[in-house]
């Protein structure tokens, strides 16, 4: 097996170059716990190969590799039956890395070059392979990258401490402490897209606790640690203190590419003195703490005087005995959130529906061509259409709580179908608006759907929470200081469109990243048909209260 120090020199050169990521698996809780399922059937395979070895009169296994045995029973028999498992995201990270590095190299042990092949051998490696083949969704390497650089997401958007991540701590649930090797993977993505500064700090951190991590080849591993915190350096134009990094290395034994650095740095230095002024700190967008990642943390609060004027009370409708609970979260535009909305009947056919049409959510309906870019959104989606009793119902219901048309109709249509939508690891929406920006006064816009082709925009966003999750996954408004948290059974509403016609850009809003547990919400977007004596224009063109 490959030692400690080999493993970083590979690391350092592998640092050079990371493909483009089209992550798929990841993305979607419902996929990964389908994984950790299927991973079951690999185990127990590997125990019949270990039972029959201690059966037998030799093992062809050295030590070492019968510990990575015992790590892959102990992790999957977890994971197999924690329905919770992958909701936590190192969950995910260990998922990934077992399917990816761990379970390909067991083959490669079981029929080793100097090992004596058996029918109990070859038993093994053709059952492995008809498994391996009956997976279809057997992950890939940019996966697991995309998956890091989703936990990378968290880790800045919610101030995780690093050394606590490391041992396998977030938010007080302890898991499985991640491996060197993952702690590698992190550095390296957070270093190819350009996140230094959160590169460093995972450097810093697994050079302090690199004792609880390894017994041995401490010094050496320390120094591929600060060589490669020196390149981050240098990439920042902070080359003096790159070379200065390198320079207590110096006179120790086999290390050339850190002289070869050295000499570098320090010709760069001398020839190009005024090339190297250091780059503002943080390097990139993504570390930065914007207002939405503190809304996300729940750190942003609004003044006593508008938290005041917020109140909660019951929606009449037409039916006298009907009438729903709605609490305020924002007055002017106003946002709301009515609560007991949805049965638990209810919630489990919308997740029934839409597994059978999961599909990775693109930004098809926003304006712009499809986007499999997953900085952009992160989660699968299903479209639910309205065909039976139970979505009749439902809509109904909207109907009468917003006093709007929600008719789905073969030709304008007042409503779109339901678009259900299940949040992965770091699952989240950027801030964006709702609105497709083809008003009904305008020419249809041909990459719309028949049914809703000429009905408009976007009027108003109606959005079920179909469940609780642990931590994370608040929907945020930046422009006005607000955030909804997840509440199962509730459902947020605001209007996408002014009295006047207007786009209003006060609602930009955004999904959190789901830190723990997994996020499942139904939104129903209606249009501007059928609604212009249920919401008429105001008297004054540049009223916004509704």
């Amino acid at each position: 097996m490959m030692n400690l120090s080999s493993a970083l020199v590979y690391f350092f050169l592998g640092c050079i170059l990371t493909p483009v990521l089209h992550g798929e698996v990841f993305s979607s809780i419902y996929k990964l716990k389908l994984l950790a399922k299927k991973e079951e059937n690999l185990l127990r395979i590997l125990k019949q190969y270990n039972d029959s070895l201690v059966r037998g009169t030799t093992n062809n296994t050295p030590v070492s590799d019968m510990r990575l045995f015992a790590h892959l029973e102990s992790s999957v028999n977890i994971s197999c039956r924690d329905e919770s498992y992958p909701e936590n995201p190192l969950n995910v990270l260990h998922l990934l890395n077992r399917y990816i590095n761990m379970w390909p190299s067991i083959p490669d042990i079981v029929l080793c070059d100097s090992c004596a092949i058996s029918e109990r051998e070859r038993d093994f490696n053709q059952s492995y392979h008809n498994l391996k083949k009956g997976i279809t969704d057997w992950p890939k390497q940019h996966e697991l990258q995309a998956a890091v650089r989703s936990f990378l997401r968290l880790r800045t958007t919610y101030y995780l401490d690093i050394s606590k991540v490391i041992q396998g701590n977030i938010n007080e649930e302890k898991t499985e402490p991640l491996s060197l090797s993952l702690i590698q993977l992190i550095i390296k993505e957070a270093e190819y897209i350009k996140m230094w500064d959160e590169a460093l700090l995972w450097s810093d951190a697994l050079l302090d606790l690199l004792p609880e991590l390894t017994s041995t080849n401490i010094s050496t591993t320390a120094m591929f640690i600060d060589q490669i915190k020196a390149r981050i350096l240098h990439k920042a134009s902070f080359t003096a203190d790159a070379a200065d990094l390198l320079k207590i290395h110096l006179k120790k034994v086999g290390v050339l590419s850190i002289q070869e650095d050295y000499t570098k740095y320090k010709k760069e230095l001398k020839e190009y003195p005024k090339k190297n002024v250091p780059k503002m700190w943080p390097f990139n967008e993504q570390e930065l703490d914007s207002i939405q990642k503190q809304l996300c943390r729940g750190v942003i609060r609004k003044s006593n005087k508008e938290l005041s004027s917020l109140s909660c009370y019951m929606v009449e409708t037409i039916i006298p005995y009907f009438k729903s609970k709605a609490e305020e979260v924002n007055k002017d535009p106003k946002i709301l959130i009515f609560h007991e909305v949805i049965t638990e009947n209810e919630i489990a056919y919308f997740k029934e529906e839409s597994y059978k049409v999961f599909i990775r959510s693109g930004l098809q309906n926003y304006g712009r061509k499809e986007d499999a870019n997953e900085e952009i959104r992160l989660s699968y989606t299903g479209w639910v259409f309205e065909k039976d009793a139970i979505s009749r119902r439902i809509s109904k219901r909207i109907g009468l709580i917003t006093k709007l048309d929600i008719t789905e109709r073969n030709v304008l249509s007042s409503s779109e179908s339901y678009q259900v939508a299940n949040y992965g690891i770091g699952g989240y929406f950027k801030p964006h608006l709702d609105n497709l920006h083809n008003p009904i006064w305008r020419q249809p816009v041909q990459s719309d759907a028949k049914f809703v082709k000429g009905s408009g925009d976007r009027i108003a966003t109606w959005m079920f929470y179909l469940n609780d999750v642990r931590a994370g996954g608040a929907t945020v408004f930046p422009r006005i200081n607000t955030r909804i948290p997840v509440t199962k059974g509730s459902a947020a509403f605001w209007y996408n469109i002014l009295p006047n016609g207007e786009v209003d850009e006060r609602v930009l809003h955004g999904g959190c990243p789901v830190l723990l547990g997994s996020k499942w919400i139904c939104t129903k977007w209606i249009r501007e048909e059928g609604q212009m004596f249920r919401r008429p224009c105001k008297l004054h063109f540049n009223a916004t209260v509704h």
